[in-house]
Order: C-alpha cells, then structure tokens, then sequence
C-alpha cells in the first residue's frame, strides 16, 4: 500500500468527520496541557481616538486571571454593524519591541501592516501583543529570556508555550464576540511567521475562527529538523511528533478557508514541507467536499509579506468572510 493509499484511509468521511475531529483535537489539547477555565475578560477601553476613515482603540482583557493583554482594535468608520473581523498576530522575528505597533504600521516593517491594511478595507481588526513583546514584557528580563522563562515555567506545570499562545487567541475571539459592532460569525485570523503558524495552530482548535491566511508559517517539522532551523520556543510541543505533524494540524481546520502563503525561498519553513503539508490536508478537503477552500500560493522570494502574497490573502479573505 502506497503512502498516500495509506494517508486516505486515515481520513474519516464527511459522515465520521465530526467524531474524528472531536477526538483529534482532545488529543492534541492533552499534548499541550490543556486550556485553564474561562474567567471574566475584564475587559476596558484605555483610550479610544477617531482619526480619518478608521476608530482606534486602546483595549486590555485578560487572557487568564491576572494576564493582561493589551490589544488595538481599529474600527472603520465607513462601515455598518455588524462588521466582519479579523484577528491579526505579529511576527516574532526577535523584536520583542514590537507587537501589535507593528501590524498597525505605527512601526516595524510596513509588509508587517496588515490590520491596518485590512481596516483600510473595511474590516475590524484586533491586534494583541503576545507574551513577551511590547506591553507584555517584563520589567526585569530582556524578552529571549523571559520567553524562555515563561516556556521553562509551563513545561514544568505540565503545559506549553504553544497551549498559551492558542489560548490567548481563543481569548482574543471571546473579546471579539463581546463587541456589538463585530459580526460574530464572521471573523478571520492573518499571521506572518510566528503570527502564520500561531494562525493554523488557533484554527485547528478555535472553530469560531472562520477564514484564515497564513503567510511564511506552514511546513512539517521533520523538514524543520533536516534544514536545522530554529524558531521560536512555542513553535515546539513535546510528543508532537509521535501524534502527528503539521499536516495533521491543519487537517483539522478543513473544512474552513485556509490560504496558505509561502516563500520558494524560505529557510526556515522549507517550502517542500509546506507543500507536503497541503497535498495531505487537501486530501480532507476534498473528501469533505470544500476543494476550493483550501489554497498554496508560493512566492518566489523568501522569508516575506510581499505586497503581492497581502493583496492574495486580502481577497481570500473579502471572498469568504
């Protein structure tokens, strides 16, 4: 029996899919330690400043009970309620500076801008600062070793830096669907890099995420491990490979729109794993009937957001949401 033969009889049928997707994703969230219980967002507004054809916000909530996340959440003033949404994570890329600063475009590199690009066009966009950068560092460690620290921490409670990563994502969607303005049926997650791969991993166990585009964030981690690339401590959970791969993980959005943009010249996520990672899960999609809602676009650059792989990931997102 071939590989692939092999792959195909893994799958459920549109019939079974619920079922398998529902133990899938409990195995997944044992691997990371599972979710803490869902306190009280506590949510407020700091500062709100209308400014052109867009509203800004100044928010915080907290993800857990005394983590505060701090976010900006641009609001198009040229738009009726409700309004479809988009969850936008920064890259990593050690600047531990900036984080939500930089996909606002008030800093950073302006391929990073892209809530303020998708405000532009008519969505509203939620920008938080992840663990460790911007508002969320700590006073005392430089943000590598406080991202270490908090990894080193949870692994020894039993949990991962990826299970808090998803998690706040999750929290980011409670704070979303607390807005009248928002559409709660209607909303997107974009991420570049650290933001791309943290965009499959929330939708594999985030089902109120509808669309998602994912930018230089998608590969296999064996093909991590045979190019000897690094990344960022979240990227890692214990046993992963022993349930699985990323292949797996973006299975278990199908059969939700996923966009899928890589660079042919990436060295850190190698575009043969991207490529490995959709013919696998495009085998779901299709078996489930939704073909077209799962997409590769390779660029032939490298580790970017090019102006042309946004303008794609912004018209998979206007056709689905």
């Amino acid at each position: 029996m071939s590989q692939k033969e092999d792959a195909l009889l893994s799958l459920p049928t549109r019939e079974k899919h619920a079922s398998w997707l529902k133990a899938k994703r409990r195995q997944l969230t044992r691997l990371l330690g599972g979710f803490p219980p869902k306190d009280p967002l506590n949510a407020r507004t700091v500062r709100r400043k209308e400014e052109g054809n867009r509203i800004v916000e100044w928010v915080e909530y907290e993800a857990e009970r005394g983590d505060v996340v701090s976010a900006i959440l641009l609001i198009p003033r040229t738009r009726t309620s409700p309004i479809p949404a988009v969850l936008c994570h920064h890259q990593h890329a050690g600047q531990y500076d900036l984080g939500k600063s930089e996909v606002v475009g008030w800093a950073g590199n302006p391929q990073q801008a892209y809530a303020a690009e998708l405000c532009s066009r008519g969505y509203i966009t939620l920008s938080p600062d992840t663990i460790a950068f911007e508002e969320r560092s700590h006073p005392a460690l430089p943000g590598p070793q406080y991202e270490l620290f908090v990894h080193y921490d949870l692994l020894l409670k039993g949990l991962t830096l990826q299970g808090k990563l998803i998690w706040d994502a999750m929290r980011a969607v409670d704070y979303l669907s607390s807005r009248p303005e928002v559409a709660r049926d209607r909303i997107g997650m974009i991420g570049h890099s650290m933001g791309a791969a943290e965009t499959l991993f929330s939708m594999s166990l985030e089902p109120r995420i509808k669309v998602g585009a994912a930018s230089c964030g998608a590969t296999t981690y064996v093909s991590i491990i045979a190019a000897e690339a690094l990344h960022n401590p979240g990227l890692y959970v214990p046993g992963i490979l022993k349930w699985g791969d990323m292949p797996d993980v973006v299975s278990l959005i199908a059969p939700r729109p996923l966009l899928v943009l890589n660079g042919e010249k990436d060295a850190i996520f190698p575009i043969e794993g991207a490529r490995q990672v959709m013919a696998r899960a495009g085998m779901l999609y299709r078996r489930l009937g939704e073909p077209d809602a799962l997409e590769l676009f390779i660029s032939p650059q490298g580790h970017e957001f090019t102006d042309e792989m946004r303008q794609r990931a912004y018209h998979w997102l206007d056709r689905w949401l």
